[in-house]
């Protein structure tokens, strides 16, 4: 009996030691995401890869390669005669890849948990085709033509780049002790004025 009653009171003790373990200090991950560029009206997705190497408990530092690309359209219908329907709508994209250093704080970290915020600097290179300026001019304007006429103004290059900074919240339970996988939520902006906000889903390997 007296065996049975140390081994139940030794339990809290034993599952609290196995989480509280030090967890492995270095991860690689890949995540993929959802989020929306410029003022909200650009949807589109994400995909990054990572390296993050924890130099003290709670601090560290990730180096991370990330993707985005995000489309729209400007939306025009035109009827031309009874039963002569025309789509004449804009379809853009904006794409870029950039270099992101964070440092990074575990609010809460153990062996199966790791909660916390991470920002730092981003070099990113853009390409996008949205204009700055769009005029449509229908058939009744004169125009000679019996669809609608779009004339499209660029201001800003094609291709940019720019530095900025991203702040990410994030969290990752670990199913052993090595894989991982959790959501973040990320934002970030440019010199550039771009803005892009994202939810993500993450999957890594501590080693």
């Amino acid at each position: 009996m007296k065996p049975l009653l140390l081994f139940l009171f030794l339990i809290p003790t034993i599952l609290t030691a196995q989480n509280t373990t030090t967890p492995l200090d270095k991860s690689i991950q890949i995540d993929f995401g959802i989020g929306m560029h410029g003022s909200g009206d650009i949807g589109g997705f994400t995909f990054n890869t990572s390296y993050t190497n924890y130099f003290r408990k709670k601090i560290s530092y990730t180096l991370e390669v990330g993707t985005s690309i995000h489309y729209g359209k400007d939306y025009l219908l035109f009827a031309n005669g009874p039963g002569k329907t025309f789509e004449e709508s804009y379809r853009y994209t904006t794409a870029g890849i950039q270099l992101v250093g964070k440092i990074g704080l575990s609010i809460f970290r153990n062996k199966k948990n790791d909660f916390g915020l991470r920002l730092g600097p981003l070099v990113r290179f853009q390409s996008s085709s949205i204009p700055d300026s769009i005029t449509t001019l229908f058939p009744a304007a004169g125009t000679g033509f019996d669809i609608p006429v779009s004339i499209f103004e660029f201001e800003n290059p094609q291709n940019t780049l720019a530095i900025g900074g991203v702040f990410q919240l994030f969290y990752n339970y670990s199913f052993s002790n090595k894989i991982y996988i959790g959501p973040s939520a990320g934002f970030q902006s440019d010199s550039n004025g771009d803005t892009i906000t994202n939810i993500s889903l993450a999957c890594g390997m501590k080693f």
